[in-house]
C-alpha cells in the first residue's frame, strides 16, 4: 500500500511532466514555489508553481497545462503563477529558495 507522501511525490512528478512536456523549447524558466514561509501554514494545502519567461510565450500553455494537471485529481490545490505578470519584488520573493525544474533554453 503507498503511503501518502509517496503519492504526493508520484502526483507532484506527474504534474513537473506536464509542464516539462508543455514547455519544451520554450525560454520559460519554471519553478516550485516554497510556500513553506512564515506567513504561509506549515499544513498548507497548496502548490504553487511559477513559470518565468523569458521572451513572449503562449499563455494559452498555462490553461492547457492546468486542464492536464485537473485530470490527475492531485489531492491539493495547484496554482499556476506566470511570474512575468507580477511586481519584481513579489517575483523575487517567490523565486527565492524554489525548486528549479526547467530553466532557460
Amino acid at each position: 500500500m503507498s503511503t501518502p507522501y509517496f503519492l504526493y511525490e508520484e502526483q507532484l512528478q506527474q504534474i513537473k511532466a506536464i509542464l516539462l512536456e508543455t514547455f519544451a523549447g520554450e525560454d520559460v524558466k519554471i519553478i516550485l514555489i516554497n510556500l513553506d514561509k512564515p506567513r504561509y501554514s506549515r499544513n498548507s494545502m497548496e502548490i504553487a508553481i511559477g513559470v518565468l519567461p523569458r521572451s513572449p510565450y503562449n499563455r494559452k500553455k498555462l490553461i492547457y497545462s492546468m486542464e492536464k494537471i485537473e485530470e490527475i485529481k492531485f489531492s491539493y490545490t495547484v496554482d499556476l503563477i506566470d511570474l512575468s505578470r507580477v511586481s519584481e519584488s513579489l517575483r523575487a520573493h517567490l523565486l527565492e529558495g524554489g525548486d528549479l525544474w526547467k530553466d532557460w533554453e
